[in-house]
């Protein structure tokens, strides 16, 4: 696209995608300043399940979704929550969900998923040294729990056959393994399965922290403004900010799911809406676990972290500022006290996240249509965290006109639009890839 030289990038948003698209930006010789309303971190970065997730190939819409999805409907404790206030919003994202199960495409979403995040773990440890809080990443395992063990059918289940087909290391534990491998499981639980290898940060908000600040000894610029609206104009683009006005040559729009907001009036058709997550912590748990736990039937997780013990989960769509319904959390709780009879959780910290969604479960990767030097960097859904890095690297080698050895197709920004001609680009990133 161009040489880097000291030209300016905008990066608009400072959660952990952000966050490392500008260290990456940085690198490759850019002046870089960040641009969010509120300090780095504290979105989504802040109350995620701070898990690694390098062996997540499955996407959220996989075939038979639509019969599961009405039981769930049905049910007050389900994870899956449908906001229906927000339904004119978010229509066309169920729709284009419900295209986007079928064998095929949920095979070829798989391999997009491996590609952009199966190096999670060591592009972290890398990033975390260089930030030194090494510390703050760790490997582990995922250890899927479920009370009836049909629920967990690794030898015809596709989500496993997806998994087990790009490498994941799987292990089922029935019974006492089970218990010896989470002794404070309850026993209600009959059978486990082991995914790896995976990571975890003890604290996905320090994390993100300690990047930003990395960013800023290494000459980054971090301002806290709210971007009202971007103004093309050539080889430049102008912001209007709480600020002031600001520009660059370059800007990316990491602002999860506020980032349509600022894409949509340039023309881009993207649907993304809000799978709003919530989480409880519990400061004093009295315990601490072995394994990140994924609790099969009810689609939550569960992290021990420095600041306690994290439950979090729920699939809300909805709009990113719609007010957050702390039944939710409630229903978390109820299912944490079950899970663990013996762990000290009278009472813990709630919270909610707009985690940003394309019904595909890939990230929207890119420039905008018509506009090469504004690119995007959303959409990861659940995974924010997991693909901050590889994303960051994407972003920075498309901005400097980098070759890539990676099929950007998957992420294309403009893959929902009817009127786009299907196309392929391939792009190389220096190192080691997934």
């Amino acid at each position: 696209m161009r040489s880097a030289g000291r030209q300016r990038a905008i990066v608009i948003g400072a959660g952990i995608v952000g966050v490392c698209s500008a260290i990456e930006l940085q690198r490759r010789g850019w002046a870089v300043t960040i641009v969010d309303r509120l300090a780095p971190g504290e979105g989504c970065s802040f109350g995620n399940a701070g898990i690694l997730a390098a062996q997540a190939v499955v996407p959220v819409a996989m075939p038979g979704i639509e019969s599961e999805a009405v039981s769930m409907l049905l049910d007050p404790e389900s994870p899956l929550v449908v906001r229906w206030g927000s339904l004119p919003w978010t229509a066309r994202w169920l729709w284009k969900f419900r295209q986007a199960a079928n064998l095929p495409r949920v095979v070829a979403t798989a391999d997009a998923m491996k590609a952009l995040y199966g190096t999670s773990l060591e592009l972290h440890e890398a990033l975390s040294r260089q930030a030194g809080v090494q510390d703050l990443v760790r490997p582990t395992r995922y250890l899927y729990i479920a009370r009836d063990p049909a629920k967990l059918d690794v030898e015809n289940g596709l989500s496993w056959r997806l998994r087990r087909e790009r490498g994941a290391e799987i292990e089922v534990l029935d019974g006492e393994a089970l218990h010896e491998a989470e002794p404070e499981l309850s026993r209600e639980y009959k059978r486990g399965v082991r995914l790896g290898p995976i990571g975890y940060t003890l604290s996905p908000f320090r994390l993100t922290q300690s990047y930003a600040a990395l960013f800023q000894r290494e000459g980054g610029r971090i301002v806290r403004a709210e971007v009202r609206a971007l103004r093309p104009a050539g080889a430049v683009t102008g912001l209007e900010t709480s600020a002031g006005q600001m520009a660059a040559e370059t800007i990316v729009i990491a602002a999860g799911s506020w980032s349509l907001d600022l894409a949509r009036p340039l023309g881009l058709k993207l649907p993304l809406i809000a799978e709003r997550g919530y989480h409880v912590t519990y400061a004093d748990p009295g315990i601490s676990l072995n394994h990140v736990l994924s609790e099969a039937e009810r689609h939550f997780a569960v992290t021990s972290m420095e600041m306690g013990l994290r439950v979090a989960g729920t699939e809300e769509l909805g709009r990113a500022d719609d007010p957050p319904a702390w039944r939710r959390a409630e229903v978390l709780e109820r299912q944490a006290r079950a899970m663990f009879p013996r762990a000290n959780l009278s009472s813990g910290s709630r919270w909610m996240g707009p985690r940003p969604g394309t019904p595909d479960s890939l990230p929207a990767i890119g420039p905008l249509p018509g506009h090469p030097n504004i690119l995007i960097a959303a959409g990861h859904g659940h995974l924010g965290l997991t693909g901050g890095p590889n994303t960051g690297r994407i972003v920075a080698a498309i901005a400097s006109g980098e070759r890539l050895n990676l099929d950007l197709a998957p992420y294309a920004p403009d893959r929902f639009d009817p009127t786009k001609k299907p196309d392929v680009a391939v792009a190389f990133i220096p190192g080691k890839t997934a």
